[in-house]
């Protein structure tokens, strides 16, 4: 009868360890799960800070928001150049073919003027690093 006993009270601990496994298991993935999203949150708060240093003086990124002196980039990512009525583009981007996608808006930033002779947005982003922080904002600018 003893040997019966012992062995349950075995069995019953193996399982008591194995869910013990189990939960630490999934308590590890739950942590790193809000870590990420939590870097993802601070990644995004970063790129929203560098487009408002870079940007934000000649651009809004809000729905609805008012043009400056450039359009308002919410939903930029697929659209096609100087498509939003209610802006006056320069005549040479009215002409241009352009459809706004992460190569595109990394040219632009960098040098539009070059990419586009006789735009009239003069503003360059030299930095490789902050022009990726700007794409990163943008693109999760999505109506």
């Amino acid at each position: 009868m003893e040997a019966r006993t012992i062995s349950v009270a075995k069995t019953t601990s193996a399982r008591q360890v194995g869910a013990a496994a189990r939960y630490l298991r999934l308590s590890v993935v739950a942590a790193g799960a809000i870590a990420a999203t939590h870097a993802v949150a601070q990644d995004v708060d970063q790129a929203r800070q560098q487009f408002v240093t870079s940007c934000g003086v000649c651009h809004t990124a809000e729905p609805d928001a008012p043009h400056r002196q450039g359009p308002n980039l919410f939903g930029i990512f697929g659209r096609k150049a100087a498509q939003t009525a209610t802006f006056k583009y320069s005549e040479a981007l009215a002409k241009a073919d352009i459809v706004w996608d992460e190569p595109t808006l990394d040219r632009w930033m960098e040098d539009a003027a070059a990419m586009q002779p006789g735009t009239i947005m003069s503003y360059r982003q030299r930095d490789p690093e902050k022009r990726k922080l700007i794409l990163q904002y943008l693109k999760t600018l999505q109506p």
